[in-house]
């Protein structure tokens, strides 16, 4: 019995070794590809890594010698240079005159209107001397003995200090103007030396910090460089490095050079001929202190070592999979062994399905493959995972592969396969449920160039992108897999729930409302199913609706004829009565302060109408800032004062913080106050009581207005916000009725609430204000 199991095992766990081994082989010569460059012997010298440090070297020398050269000898004005002082000068002479320009015209406009306002009141002192003589002669007097001696006698003493006080402002004006240029001269003078200052400041720092780097540098970096043109020697050692220090050192190199390889040492070349210089660059072998370039190439030596075993290790597995394939097929233990035990299971899978798993896994096998990091340390669990997962792919590819060459043999075997795939169900499920076809068609089309999009375009990504090359496999290959087993059932569910729901609107539209939609499932096609469903409820509250849109116009036209037309009324009778010859003056006065008073009323309408409108269509501009929403409220009720203490009625202010405060525009929030408390002084009854509270919750802040109403408020919450709708039926008091509309609006635009409650006689206004901005101008 143990002999027979352990039979049974071996070829199990020979395949198993084997899809190991494909793996590590796999995973092996990835590796060894992506890094091959390494194997060449001194690659470092070719590398980047190498071209950039010598580079860095390269400009460290250069800023120190050739652009710092001799830096802390010279004079501050050779550090900036002439040509660079004299751009500096024409600059600012340029800033300068445009200033002094500017500063004069000013000047001369101010020295014009005060010219012009002292020959203003030159004229009206002269003119009323002559008014003063003309005023006496006609009463038969004299003028005034000056006046008589000299008409043209000086003005009286204030009109005298005015006309002074003009004059010295025109002095002391021309005086500014002819220190403009002086000034602007002495300002032009602080900015050159202030940008002097920036320019050498910076330049001493930048100095010092690159030659701290150079000489920090010595242990590793050596340089000996001769000037062609002046002879001057740069150097960090005593003479010239000879051929045998070149050939002991870790690198060195003589420039400039006629022919040289690598963009880096080209660079430094030309520079080198532009600069007219000569010289040795020489890196040591064995540096005093750390250097970049030797450790670099001590990682560069390692790479190459690792990617030899690696190489090693490839042919050892190539061999060992070889040896293993040979010994299953000796021992007929192929692909047919194995396809024995899993055949039913695999052919459970529909045939396309099969196919696109073997195009699947073999792409991310590969991506996979060279993207996972198995030879990097230190070693941990996840690089067996990572080898143990790619194992499993192979095995699972292994076993499709297999069978679809066992198929390939068997036609009858592959027909049969065909008819049970998803196609052919497709196409029947297809027959047999969809109504439409043309629906279909749509469906069809979509999904085929949504699909043919989507791949190109993440094979665009694919080849393009440097950072996803070795990822392949999660772009388009995920994309055709994610379209085929979730996005085709999605699709097709969703086309025959829309199909039911076209045959219901048909059926709605023709007059038959006993039909019913079929709302099946979620989402917003079922939501559409069940709109169908109560569309004659929804027509029905629609006709309301429009009723009372109607009834509220009519009403808005019939008031607000009626309020416009009492005081024009009222102002065209007292016309009419002026208009009579030989009326006493106090009757005269008395019908101009009635006019006056209807005109004021019907410029109240007129201008709470107008602002109504702009609320209604939100061009209102805000000026949002944090205010003191309790000043504001002391503010209104400070205006209101004598209409309060006039009235019956006792109002109760509470204030819980006398400093809360909002973002909120200061005037509009004033006038919702303002519209507040005279509504319930014109409609609260009379020797009641009306409470004021200004309180804070939480993130808002709360304003409520109460009082006992004088009249029975038989109406709609909703209705009192309409236009020009009053709490007074017969429209005897005096408002507008837009006072509440106006109010919500400001309140809304601002980013609160404004809620009425009404409870018997009982009215409630309750107003709320966030703390933070929401309102923006409009």
């Amino acid at each position: 019995m143990v002999t027979k199991s352990r039979s049974k095992l071996v070829p199990w766990l020979a395949w198993g070794l084997l899809s190991y081994l494909i793996a590590l082989g796999l995973l092996t010569a990835s590796d060894v590809l992506k890094n091959q460059e390494y194997l060449q012997k001194d690659y470092y010298f070719r590398s980047s890594a190498f071209y950039e440090q010598l580079e860095q070297h390269f400009n460290l020398f250069r800023n120190v010698h050739v652009i710092y050269n001799h830096w802390e000898d010279k004079t501050d004005a050779e550090k900036i240079g002439q040509a660079r002082m004299e751009q500096w000068t024409r600059h600012f002479e340029t800033m300068k005159n445009i200033e002094v320009e500017q500063r004069k015209a000013e000047v001369q406009d101010q020295i014009g209107k005060l010219q012009k306002q002292l020959a203003n009141e030159v004229q009206k002192a002269k003119e009323k001397r002559e008014h003063v003589a003309n005023s006496a002669e006609e009463a038969g007097g004299e003028p005034p003995k000056a006046q008589r001696q000299d008409p043209q006698s000086p003005p009286d003493f204030e009109e005298q200090a005015e006309i002074d006080r003009i004059r010295k402002e025109i002095a002391l004006l021309q005086h500014t103007e002819n220190n403009i240029s002086s000034n602007a001269e002495r300002e032009k003078n602080n900015r050159i030396e202030k940008e002097i200052k920036n320019y050498l400041d910076f330049h001493n720092k930048q100095y010092a910090a690159v030659k701290h780097s150079l000489s920090a540098r010595k242990g590793f970096f050596q340089y000996y460089v001769k000037d062609l043109e002046t002879g001057e020697i740069y150097a960090n050692r005593d003479w010239d490095p000879s051929p045998g220090e070149k050939q002991e050192a870790f690198y060195a190199i003589r420039l400039p050079q006629t022919t040289l390889e690598g963009g880096a040492l080209q660079s430094i070349n030309r520079s080198f001929q532009q600069y007219r210089l000569e010289g040795t660059f020489l890196f040591p072998k064995e540096p005093r202190g750390f250097s970049q370039m030797i450790a670099d190439h001590a990682y560069f030596n390692t790479l190459r070592e690792r990617l030899i075993y690696e190489l090693y290790l490839l042919g050892v597995t190539v061999a060992a999979v070889a040896a293993l394939i040979f010994y299953l097929r000796r021992n007929h233990l192929g692909i047919e062994f194995v396809q024995q035990n899993y055949t039913a299971a695999i052919h459970r899978i529909p045939l396309e399905l099969r196919l696109l798993l073997i195009y699947g896994l073999s792409m991310f096998a590969l991506s996979y493959g060279s993207s996972a990091a198995l030879f990097r340390l230190p070693v941990t669990p996840g690089h067996f995972a990572q080898w143990t997962l790619l194992a499993l792919l192979i095995g699972c590819l292994g076993l499709l592969l297999g069978d679809t060459a066992l198929l390939l043999r068997n036609p009858q075997a592959l027909r049969e396969q065909w008819s049970a795939g998803l196609c052919r169900k497709l196409q029947s499920y297809v027959r047999a449920k969809l109504v439409d076809r043309h629906i279909l068609t749509k469906a069809v089309l979509i999904f085929v160039m949504t699909v043919l999009f989507g791949v190109f375009l993440f094979d665009v990504i694919d080849r393009t992108s440097f950072h996803y090359v070795d990822n392949r496999f999660s772009f388009s290959e995920g994309y055709v897999l994610f379209y085929t087993f979730v996005v085709i059932p999605y699709l097709f569910r969703r086309i025959l729930t829309f199909s039911r729901i076209l045959t219901g609107a048909e059926a709605i539209a023709s007059g038959r409302f006993d039909h019913t939609v079929e709302e099946k499932g979620r989402g917003s096609l079922a939501r559409l199913a069940h709109l169908l469903n109560n569309i004659k409820q929804s027509i029905k509250t629609s006709v309301e609706r429009e009723t009372k849109s109607e009834r509220l116009k009519s009403e808005l036209i019939t008031n607000v004829s009626h309020d416009l037309k009492t005081p024009l009324t009222s102002i065209m009778n007292y016309v009419d009565l002026l208009k009579r010859q030989d009326l006493p003056p106090e009757t005269v006065a008395s019908y101009v302060e009635v006019l006056d008073r209807k005109t004021q009323r019907l410029k109240v309408l007129i201008d709470d109408l107008f602002e109504a409108s702009k609320m209604a269509s939100g061009s209102v501009e805000l000026a949002v800032e944090n205010v003191n929403v309790a000043d504001l409220l002391q503010q209104a009720l400070a205006e209101f004062s004598d209409k309060i203490e006039a009235s019956s009625l006792t109002f109760r202010v509470r204030v819980d913080n006398p400093k809360v405060t909002a973002p909120l525009d200061g005037r509009k929030t004033w006038r919702v106050f303002e519209n507040l408390i005279s509504n319930a002084l014109k409609y609260a009854m009379p020797n009641t009581r009306v409470h004021l509270a200004l309180t804070e919750e939480a993130d808002k802040v709360v304003f409520t207005i109460s009082n006992v109403a004088a009249y029975e408020l038989n109406f709609n919450v909703d209705e009192i916000f309409e236009r020009f709708k009053r709490g007074d039926p017969s429209r005897n008091t005096e408002g507008s009725g837009l006072g509440l509309a106006i109010a919500k609006s400001i309140v809304e635009l601002q980013g609160g609430q404004l809620r009425i409650d009404i409870d018997g006689d009982y009215f409630k206004v309750r107003v709320e204000f966030g703390r933070e901005a929401k309102a923006a101008a409009s």
